[in-house]
């Protein structure tokens, strides 16, 4: 695995974090975070999304999924939504980024339970917000608005049964 002084840029509801790792001439990997050097490890495990973490000498099985730059992150019981770019697609996406006036939809990301919807219609809310929490492979996930807006319909109530992709809530930006 060449690695050697990559960065990443690492947004989690809403907060960008730098992720440096660089190979030392040992081969063993460090990685700082903001500029501070974090003591982990990660391992992939029996399958290419369950890994061993091992964080301030704790171990912690990690579930991750990946969709494009869009990572999954199962820790804990808790599902985290993380976008991770490179220094190139950190630049891309923002030449490319889309102006955020039209219509937008937090989606299931995979089938489960509504368990609550913290919205309403008509409600104001800002990107990274809790609008619907899901409960999937027996952990709850909090669903986030992707950006700031007006929550125009929600489509489902607690206790109804979800598919993947499913849509959840309808949300109209605002610039």
């Amino acid at each position: 695995m060449s690695v050697r002084g990559t960065r990443y840029y690492v947004t989690i509801r809403g907060h960008e974090r730098i992720v440096d790792l660089l190979e030392g001439t040992d081969g063993r990997l460090s990685i700082t975070l903001d500029g501070r050097p974090v003591d982990a490890d990660l391992v992939e495990l029996h399958s290419s999304t369950l890994h061993s973490l091992l964080l301030d000498g704790q171990s912690r099985e990690m579930v991750i999924d990946r969709e494009g730059d869009r990572v999954y992150v199962w820790l804990d019981g808790e599902r985290i939504e993380t976008v991770v770019r490179d220094e190139l697609s950190r630049v891309i996406a923002a030449v490319m980024k889309p102006v955020a006036a039209g219509p937008s939809a937090v989606a299931a990301p995979m089938p489960g339970i509504v368990v609550s919807v913290p919205v309403k219609v008509g409600d104001l809310v800002e990107a990274g917000q809790p609008v619907v929490v899901v409960e999937a492979m027996k952990m709850r996930n909090e669903l986030v608005a992707e950006v700031a807006g007006v929550v125009e319909s929600i489509e489902v109530k607690p206790g109804q049964t979800v598919d993947r992709a499913a849509v959840l809530v309808r949300l109209r930006a605002t610039a």
